[in-house]
């Protein structure tokens, strides 16, 4: 399958406008380039040299605001900032962090079969182009937030060829980081990697264990006297929590209720991607668990959601190179509503974004949930896709590279005399059958 040729055409275009507007965005308002939350981890790594309470202070030296939350481990992996000086690793954050969208939409279409002389380019450039001014990734980029390397490594994990002997470490070492993407391990042994589960899972007890030998007194705070549920610590902003815990707590519902629809919504998350992934939408299956981990972590701020950039590849592959007009339909509803929009100009730096918006109310109860809700959403029209699939649409497959991908069944047409001949065959994306 190859994109129409206005993806190939205008790719180039959509992503020189984005980019533009972002070198406009940063000189006009150059605190966008402040890289804060890169700051408060080189602040960890500086307490870690310095020998000091990794938890008790923040970043300023108020003991409330900008703290460092993250395991003791990820204060161990951001050790290579603390030898640079600040303005250096604020420049190399926000290069790396660039590089890293487009290693991630180009790494997905890659993962949906897509190579250089099937619009790769064109396409990618596009949806580069788009993700790049989705909020949770233009957030990211501002606050040099360590969202988007995790999307990575997850991403080069999950789609990586199965029979690598280290497949695996990438979810394990994140898993240490920042916890939340440990449920990738449980996904893995839903979708019959037992290996790589077990090498994650690994990774992410080795990562836990450095912390205790290195680091044993925050060590134990951040895990025995669990640190990591620590809401407060975070931020006492009942609205900045886009969670499922958040929105219960502003409509002052029981929080172990929370727990309970937690682990009904991420259960149910993990089965319907495990059924994309088994059908061969792999990058669909990655950005429902990405999502669900979001939705069920006791707090996650917008930028977390950087999973809705594997959803927007999928959408736009599905759209560009499939030609499916439902998906194009989604692409842009979830662009519209997720972009990056300017708010309001006044000051240092512009507000942006849905989620800056608080107009009162019923308004700063339920905007705050509006990834929650996308994330419902595409919960339910992923089920609704499937089903309208069907598994008789799905045959075996050709194994490429220790992946079985599934291939729907060839329609067949007797012609009188010439017995039976297929008239159309199609693959999952990136293989041919005869």
């Amino acid at each position: 399958m190859r994109p129409n040729s206005a993806a190939r055409a205008y790719g180039p275009a959509v992503l020189t406008v984005a980019l533009v507007v972002y070198a406009a965005a940063y000189l006009r308002w150059p605190n966008l380039a402040g890289q804060v939350d890169l700051l408060v981890y080189r602040f960890g790594a500086d307490q870690v040299l310095a020998g000091h309470d990794l938890y008790a202070t923040g970043l300023t030296g108020n003991p409330r605001t900008l703290l460092f939350d993250y395991s003791p481990f990820a204060a161990l992996f951001f050790l290579p900032f603390a030898l640079v000086t600040p303005l250096t690793a604020q420049i190399l954050g926000l290069a790396a962090n660039a590089a890293l969208v487009a290693y991630v939409v180009l790494r997905l279409l890659r993962g949906l079969g897509m190579t250089p002389t099937t619009g790769l380019w064109g396409v990618g450039a596009l949806l580069v182009g788009l993700v790049a001014w989705l909020e949770p990734v233009r957030l990211s980029l501002q606050l040099g937030q360590v969202n988007l390397l995790i999307l990575a490594i997850v991403v080069a994990d999950l789609l990586g060829p199965e029979r690598r002997k280290w497949a695996g470490v990438g979810i394990g070492l994140v898993a240490g980081i920042k916890l939340t993407p440990a449920l990738f391990i449980v996904y893995l042994l839903l979708i019959g990697r037992r290996r790589a589960a077990l090498v994650a899972s690994a990774t992410f007890a080795a990562t836990v264990a450095v912390g205790f030998a290195v680091l044993p007194s925050d060590s134990g705070y951040f895990w025995l006297r669990r640190g990591f549920d620590d809401v407060v610590r975070i931020s006492s902003d009942p609205v900045a929590n886009t969670s499922l815990r958040g929105l219960f707590v502003r409509l002052h519902w029981p929080l172990g209720a929370s727990t309970v629809v937690a682990v009904v919504l991420g259960a149910a998350a993990l089965a319907i991607a495990t059924l994309a992934w088994r059908r061969g939408h792999r990058v669909l299956g990655v950005a429902v668990v990405g999502m669900a981990s979001d939705a069920v972590s006791p707090f996650s701020w917008s930028h977390h959601w950087v999973w809705v950039a594997p959803l927007a590849v999928h959408l736009g592959h599905r759209a560009l190179v499939v030609g499916s007009r439902w998906s194009l339909v989604g692409l842009g509803l979830l662009w519209v509503t997720f972009a990056g929009w300017f708010v309001s100009v006044a000051g240092d730096t512009p507000e942006m974004g849905l989620l800056s918006i608080r107009p009162g109310g019923a308004w700063d109860v339920w905007l705050p949930a509006a990834y929650l809700l996308a994330f419902v959403t595409a919960l339910v029209a992923t089920v609704w896709w499937l089903r309208r699939e069907g598994p008789e649409d799905y045959a075996t497959g050709t194994e490429t590279a220790g992946v079985l991908y599934p291939v729907t069944r060839t329609q067949f047409a007797v012609t009188s005399g010439l017995g039976t001949t297929a008239s159309r065959s199609t693959v999952s994306p990136g293989n041919t059958v005869t």
